[in-house]
């Protein structure tokens, strides 16, 4: 019943029920310490009077006038005065109580004036206008600190709604862009009813090239969405999996005029290896597609102290404005979205090493690299197995 109640008269009602609990006991108690105190009262006996004398002694010889004993019965007047003491001490315990619970629920109103007006501007919001914020009362109690941490909690909630606009818009463009240059090559092939060899093979690279892309943006789309499982873990030699990347990459880097170089340690470290191994994959393979003729990737990884590895990744190419730093790790975000085109990318393949070495418990970040160009910094959690 209580849980049903306004939070003001639910408090209005749990006081005046301690408050009358009180009083009856405190009516009780009085009204019994009364009626033992009138009781001794009424059968005390008056003491006789004796004589002194002018030294001080007491004449034992003195025999005061006889007079009659008190009463030890109590009188009408008496059981008339515990009465009209027990009806006071009922009527003034009543209207303590009555003036208890009026009172309180006047300072409970006052005291929770500032939630009612959170309230009402709590439900002045909806998805249109998360990013206003709410004033927070000057108060410093737990209200004021509601307040805050609901600010925060709509922050979040706003830049997770701008990140799903900006997703949908993105995907939507980049899965349009292929299906309207196969739309287009279809149609003015369609225009002609005599075509050569050459005009089916170049409608057929189109349509291959078009559809490879979307294969590959559909793959990369599941894939973010099917992060949730990391699948099976063991302890993985790092260097293992950097040797195998450059071997697999080497040509790329032969065709972009790009050296690659890795100094590695025997760090281990825990998690899925496919995962992992495509993680770092994707950070080298961007460091050679973004480099300059002529330049370097340099893969770093040392152990630091004894619970994580660092792995840094760095090249020489083009970097990462300030301003964008914050945004690349967002799906379908490019730098420079013609350049990335060329390069065969659409912006996913950095959200999804972001989300590989989050479901690792690890870090990634990104800096200047001190040559030029960019550096990420990953921090996984290094694994027990014994280093040799």
């Amino acid at each position: 019943m209580l849980k049903k109640m306004p939070i003001r008269l639910r408090l209005t009602v749990m006081t005046v029920a301690l408050l009358t609990i009180c009083c009856v006991g405190l009516t009780l108690i009085l009204n019994i310490s009364a009626d033992r105190m009138a009781t001794r009262i009424s059968a005390s006996l008056v003491l006789p009077a004796q004589e002194v004398g002018e030294d001080g002694s007491v004449d034992e010889s003195f025999q005061p006038p006889a007079i009659g004993m008190a009463p030890t019965t109590p009188s009408a007047d008496s059981e008339q005065a515990r009465v009209d003491f027990k009806m006071d001490s009922i009527m003034y315990m009543l209207l303590v109580v009555i003036l208890g619970g009026f009172l309180t629920y006047y300072i409970a109103g006052k005291a929770l004036k500032p939630l009612d007006t959170l309230n009402g501007q709590v439900k002045n919001i909806n998805v249109h206008n998360l990013s206003e914020t709410l004033s927070v009362p000057p108060t410093k109690d737990e209200i004021a600190e509601l307040t805050v941490t609901f600010n925060e909690m709509t922050d979040k909630l706003d830049h997770v709604f701008m990140m799903q606009g900006r997703f949908s818009a993105n995907a939507a463009h980049e899965l349009r862009t292929p299906l309207a240059v196969l739309q287009t090559k279809v149609d003015v092939f369609k225009k002609k009813t005599d075509h050569t060899k050459e005009e089916y093979d170049a409608l057929i690279h189109v349509i291959e090239k078009q559809t490879h892309r979307l294969r590959g943006l559909v793959g990369n789309l599941l894939d973010m969405t099917n992060m949730d499982d990391i699948g099976e873990q063991s302890s993985i030699y790092v260097k293992d999996i950097f040797e195998d990347i450059i071997s697999e990459l080497s040509h790329i880097a032969k065709d972009n005029q790009v050296t690659l170089s890795l100094d590695c340690d025997h760090s281990v470290i825990f998690g899925n290896t496919d995962l992992l191994y495509r993680a770092f994959y994707n950070l080298v393979e961007n460091g050679i597609k973004y480099n300059i003729e002529g330049g370097t990737v340099e893969v770093i990884v040392n152990r630091l102290g004894k619970e994580q590895v660092s792995i840094q990744i760095k090249d020489t190419g083009i970097g990462i404005a300030k301003e964008n730093k914050k945004n690349i790790f967002e799906p379908f975000y490019c730098v420079d979205k013609s350049r990335s085109r060329q390069k065969g990318g659409a912006g996913l393949g950095l959200s999804i090493v972001d989300s590989i070495i989050k479901k690792h418990h690890g870090t990634l970040t990104v800096t200047d690299n001190e040559n030029g160009g960019t550096c990420f910094n990953v921090i996984l959690k290094g694994s027990e197995k014994k280093q040799f």
